[in-house]
């Protein structure tokens, strides 16, 4: 008889895999996190939108203290610049000090890391066989949390097609003035660059389909030269991240009777922002729900019926966010428009259901076109 190391292994101890872990060890699991990398620095912006502030207080938890974000500077491709603002706050945290924090969280209250890479997983009479260079551990549940190129994913489903991926390409830099938030949006591209101000450095970069990875490099330069030729350049970095394009994808399982695939293994990201920590951590609470109740399988229908037709109206909506005429109009009519700017720091925020957009457009135009005009 093959002897269980453990009833749930989580493999990856980012945000959402520490997050699952650490709610399953306070309701009295003790979960095994596989991870041989975390915490450490990543590349992605480290926005922690309104939204996820709001519905998990774990993040209120985090130690230190943290500047709140009222505003944001956009850039059109064809460079009309505006400073849309909201009425509440998000924040920019490095990722190793995001990453550590719930992670410590999680060991603090029972859950267990081992700092091994997991290099093949198979099933065998309902039991899971993980194995890393060292051993063979056993499992009766699987979580995939390490991201998009997951090992889960790839050994249950399939991985992420590259048309529903982003390449990312970036540095981290030093500046000796004060930076604001910065999305320049792509001509000819349907991304953005960006500058977001961290504790002690800057993440700049830039994401691209992956498709036009090659250009990356060139893109990010011009993009540094024209905005940043001041600052001091650290460090490089490249990472694919999920993009999804296509609404389809998320018709796809995420959960079977004794497996999970949660935040960006599972393609949960933010398909107009590519944001993806608020989902990470909400797919982790919804997993935990269903563990808990003795229910794996029921994660599928759960994470649809919370977010998942945010995701899908999301893919839906890309061609028409990122087409160059509506975005010289929407910055230009978010620069003279409270309501409006207020409209699109609440889009690329989460705040606002992509299924609901058109309707609260609707509602607000009369307001729109009265502060436009006058």
């Amino acid at each position: 008889m093959i002897k269980i190391t453990n009833e749930i292994i989580i493999i990856g101890g980012g945000p959402s895999g520490a997050y699952l872990a650490y709610l399953l060890a306070k309701n009295g699991k003790k979960p095994i996190i596989f991870d041989h990398s975390h915490p450490r620095e990543k590349p992605c912006g480290g926005g922690i939108t309104s939204l996820a502030i709001e519905k998990f207080p774990i993040l209120q938890d985090l130690p230190g203290k943290r500047i709140p974000e009222y505003e944001m500077h956009l850039i059109s491709p064809k460079n009309i610049s505006v400073m849309i603002k909201g009425d509440s706050y998000s924040w920019t945290l490095s990722r190793e000090f995001l990453d550590k924090s719930i992670l410590d969280k999680a060991i603090r209250n029972g859950a267990k890391l081992i700092n091994e890479k997991v290099v093949d997983i198979s099933l065998k009479k309902d039991i899971w066989d993980i194995k890393t260079k060292e051993k063979t551990y056993h499992s009766k549940i699987i979580v995939g949390a390490d991201g998009s190129n997951s090992i889960v994913r790839k050994k249950i489903l399939s991985p992420i097609s590259k048309n529903n991926m982003s390449f990312c390409y970036g540095c981290y830099a030093k500046s000796n003035k004060k930076e604001d938030g910065c999305i320049k949006f792509l001509e000819d591209h349907q991304s953005y660059a960006w500058c977001f101000p961290r504790k002690d450095h800057l993440s700049i970069g830039i994401a691209v389909d992956f498709h036009d990875s090659k250009r990356s490099r060139e893109l990010l330069n011009n993009f540094i030269e024209e905005y940043y030729p001041h600052v001091d350049i650290t460090s490089n970095w490249g990472a694919m991240i999920p993009n999804v394009k296509d609404h389809s994808f998320f018709n796809q399982e995420s959960s079977g009777k004794n497996w999970i695939l949660i935040g960006d293994a599972a393609g949960h990201v933010n398909p107009v922002t590519g944001e993806g920590i608020t989902f990470a951590l909400w797919s982790a609470e919804i997993a935990n729900k269903a563990i808990l109740e003795d229910n794996v399988e029921s994660y599928n229908q759960k994470w649809r019926e919370e977010y998942g037709a945010h995701l899908v109206s999301g893919s839906k909506m890309r061609n028409l966010f990122y087409n160059k005429i509506f975005l010289e109009f929407s910055l230009n009519v978010a620069s003279r428009s409270k309501t409006f700017s207020k409209f699109m720091y609440d889009v690329l925020n989460s705040r606002q259901k992509y299924n609901e957009l058109f309707k609260r457009m609707i509602k607000e135009l009369p307001v729109v076109i009265k502060e436009y005009m006058f």
